[in-house]
């Protein structure tokens, strides 16, 4: 890439913290898929291991932890729950939804009667009497929308949710939920420099004030390695004359572009986690989002962003 260096004066200080359910978090939350064996499933072999991270986290300033009940299945919310237990410091939110059939399986269901079996399951594994932020995983074709919703609203009645969200609608399924939930706390999208298709959906949301969570912020996978090595070269050599690292420019670019959003991340290095915390709330200039822009059209040239690609690092 032979893009010209921008000036350092195109960074800029935005607001670090954004309210989710009805508290003040900074935009910068830690995703807690890595404290599983794999990328999401599994008991790790040495849990303590992920115990540490999860504190180191807590510690270099992350005060949201997002999980989902799927994740391990059930293995991270019960390391968040052995480590963080019911503590009002930290806003936990997870989901229900979604099955895990085996290691590299996934799949939703969206019964009233499941989803309420799985919030008393993760009530008991987060070791919480109430969660705060409650995400329907997926919505289910198979099930009245408003029956799905409806169960969590019960929940929320009975105290056992605080607010409700909802996890990858699409533009036509938000207008539903919304519709359903004009209450909606927040939705979860993927969001990332290789995967900007849901700017619409985070506009959307920015028009009527409610947050936009972005996953798979970092693009930790979802490129083939060639790919996403030429990509994040290009991403270094801009966000170097800026003082930043790449992956805090590709946070920075998420916090310029959808300016309600909030970005999970998650890594199995302190290191890591506490430079990404740093980023929170770091904005770019019209240029540098054009030599981003720019890399990513160079560098994937049409290339479609995968999950189904192995994870990075």
């Amino acid at each position: 890439m032979n893009a010209v260096a921008p000036h350092p004066t195109t960074i800029a200080s935005s607001i670090a913290e954004i309210e989710l359910a009805g508290r003040p978090v900074r935009r910068v939350g830690f995703g807690a898929a890595r404290l599983t064996a794999g990328d999401g499933w599994g008991v790790p072999a040495e849990p303590e291991r992920s115990r540490a991270l999860l504190r180191a986290a807590i510690d270099a300033g992350y005060d949201y932890i997002d999980t989902a009940d799927a994740l391990g299945p059930g293995v991270s919310e019960s390391i968040i729950g052995e480590t963080v237990g019911d503590s009002a410091d930290v806003l936990v939110s997870t989901k229900v939804g979604m099955l895990r059939p085996g290691p590299h399986a996934w799949d939703v269901l969206g019964h009233p009667n499941y989803l309420r079996q799985q919030v008393h399951s993760s009530l008991i594994r987060l070791r919480r009497s109430r969660i705060d932020l409650l995400f329907l995983h997926r919505i289910d074709p198979n099930f009245p929308l408003e029956d799905q919703l409806g169960a969590l609203q019960d929940l929320r009645a009975q105290g056992l949710i605080g607010q409700i969200g909802v996890s990858e609608p699409t533009a036509e399924q938000l207008e539903q939920v919304l519709a359903l939930e004009p209450s909606l706390a927040a939705v979860q999208s993927l969001y990332n420099i290789a995967a900007p298709g849901n700017a619409s959906i985070a506009e959307t949301l920015a028009a009527r004030g409610i947050p936009f969570v972005a996953y798979w912020p970092l693009i930790g996978r979802g490129l083939t390695r060639p790919h996403h090595t030429a990509l994040f070269a290009d991403l270094a050599q801009i966000a170097g004359p800026l003082g930043l690292t790449a992956p805090q420019l590709a946070l920075a670019w998420i916090f310029t572009t959808a300016p309600n959003a909030l970005a999970i991340v998650g890594s199995r290095s302190a290191v890591h986690l506490g430079a990404n915390a740093e980023a929170a709330g770091v904005r770019v200039d019209a240029s540098t989002l054009q030599l981003i822009a720019d890399a990513a059209r160079t560098r994937l040239d049409g290339v479609t962003f995968d999950p189904r690609n192995p994870k990075e690092d």
